[in-house]
């Protein structure tokens, strides 16, 4: 009898674990935005490039394994929707607008209709090493959401005149809007950089969300207008690594991790 008990007792133990477990990961479970920059052979010197071969086997890892690939409008409609998005969602986002994008990834997600968006800086179109309005406008027509990067690229929380500020954050949009109807509606703080005021500017502006860096966990998973991304970058060439950075609970270890 006392054997069954302790038996017994065992099981229910284990169970409580795991429920607990199970919620953690539940309530630790953040949609990964995936961040890139350049898709070069630079990858060995800079941590903010990916090889064109690497990023073709990410992609194809997603595919193979049946994720969620969703444009950022559509994450934005997931958040709003109230309902629990489904876990295997992912975003692919690509910050600063390089030229390779379009030679080196473009291709890629256009083979396996992948949607994605680009952050342009506006005063850097069409010079070297960037891209093209025509180039911009052929990718915008096949599944790529254009947005802003700022007009020049700034670091906003340190920008002091309010109406450059203000420039920066309305113009970019203006332009990319003026050129193309449907880009514009997302904005990427450059280098992750915004404040309070700043989020507001943004939403005065138009803009359906912003994309952040890693703003933290004291910032909701679920702020449209402080998106939490992942970079990848030459580490996620291992795509186990990468597997975990698509997991959805990588945001919530890394936050945890880091606490000091």
């Amino acid at each position: 009898m006392l054997k069954r008990t302790i038996f017994y007792s065992l099981i229910v133990f284990l169970m409580l674990i795991l429920l607990t477990f199970g919620l953690i990961l539940h309530s630790g479970y953040v949609v990964p935005v995936l961040m890139y920059h350049s898709v070069d052979q630079n990858w060995r010197e800079s941590k903010l490039s990916v090889s064109p071969e690497s990023f073709r086997r990410q992609m194809e890892f997603l595919i193979k394994n049946k994720y969620n690939i969703v444009s950022l409008q559509k994450l934005k409609q997931l958040q709003e929707s109230g309902k629990s998005i489904p876990h295997k969602t992912v975003t692919i986002t690509f910050d600063d607008g390089y030229e390779n994008n379009y030679i080196n990834a473009f291709g890629v997600l256009k083979e396996h209709n992948i949607p994605a968006a680009i952050f342009v800086v506006l005063n850097k179109i069409g010079r070297s090493g960037y891209l093209t309005w025509p180039q911009i406008e052929e990718m915008a027509k096949n599944n790529i959401e254009i947005g802003s990067h700022t007009l020049s690229e700034c670091y906003l929380p340190a920008v002091d005149d309010k109406v450059q500020l203000k420039r920066e954050i309305h113009d970019s949009r203006r332009i990319l809007k003026e050129r193309i109807s449907q880009a514009g509606d997302f904005i990427a703080y450059c280098s992750g950089g915004f404040n309070a005021n700043i989020r507001q500017i943004v939403i005065d502006a138009g803009y359906d969300g912003a994309c952040a860096t890693n703003p933290g966990k004291d910032y909701p998973d679920d702020d449209i207008y402080a998106i939490k991304r992942l970079r990848i970058s030459r580490t996620s060439d291992n795509l186990f690594v990468f597997w975990i950075e698509t997991s959805g609970f990588y945001t919530w270890i890394k936050e945890h991790r880091d606490d000091d």
